[in-house]
């Protein structure tokens, strides 16, 4: 039994509505992708680091001068 090409139906996403939807979606997820990355720019970048240099967190957990290490 062979199927001919007429026979078998067209998938919604080849017409015209579905590369409609397609493009859509694609242009919908590349906006959102732009604003997520000026979101990281403009917010989350410029936000002060902890100092992790050795010298600031050997100060950090030492004793201060002139009070005992309690037990």
């Amino acid at each position: 039994m062979s199927t001919k090409r007429s026979d078998v139906p067209s998938s919604w996403f080849r017409s015209r509505g579905g590369r409609r939807f397609a493009l859509e979606f694609a242009l919908i997820i590349v906006v959102k992708l732009v604003l997520l990355s000026a979101l990281w720019v403009l917010v989350i970048r410029p936000l002060p680091r902890a100092d992790t240099a050795p010298a600031a967190i050997e100060q950090h957990f030492s004793v201060p001068a002139g009070q005992e290490a309690k037990p």
